[in-house]
């Protein structure tokens, strides 16, 4: 991806509706030439197109960050199984005290309350979790995706 199709990115983040001529008169190039460099990262898997949901307003405004320690199976297997999960919006593996963290988004304290004792809990591999409860979020994106 070149500063360029960056530029292209960019601007599609901004306003995902963006014509090919509205982006083409923005950076100075034809219309054909941007839609081929979008077609090129999209076939690229620099970018996709997607719909997202702002999921704040749409009532989900609970944030959970929960550590958790990996024994008798493979942190890969644990963290695609939990990545399966509607409510988790991010699974990192890390170093230091966990395996893994996990940030999940939910509507109520009682869909909180019965991943974690439950469906978290009954995981093979999970050996602990250390469940955070969110108590105000500042930021919850980036310059390259929007939750």
């Amino acid at each position: 991806m070149d500063d360029t199709d960056r530029r292209i990115a960019e601007l599609l983040r901004e306003d995902g509706r963006a014509s090919h001529r509205a982006i083409a008169d923005a950076l100075g190039l034809s219309p054909r030439a941007v839609g081929a460099r979008i077609d090129a990262m999209l076939e690229r898997r620099e970018v996709r197109v997607a719909a997202v949901a702002d999921v704040f307003e749409a009532g989900n405004d609970l944030v959970l960050a929960v550590g958790l320690s990996v024994r008798g199976r493979p942190t890969l297997e644990v963290a695609e199984e939990l990545a399966a999960l509607d409510e988790v919006c991010a699974v990192n593996v890390v170093s230091g005290e966990f395996d893994l963290e996990v940030l999940i988004l939910s509507a109520d304290h009682d869909t909180l309350r019965e991943l974690v004792a439950q469906r978290l809990s009954s995981i093979d591999g999970i050996e602990r979790l250390s469940p955070a409860l969110g108590l105000e979020l500042f930021k919850f994106e980036s310059a390259w995706s929007r939750f």
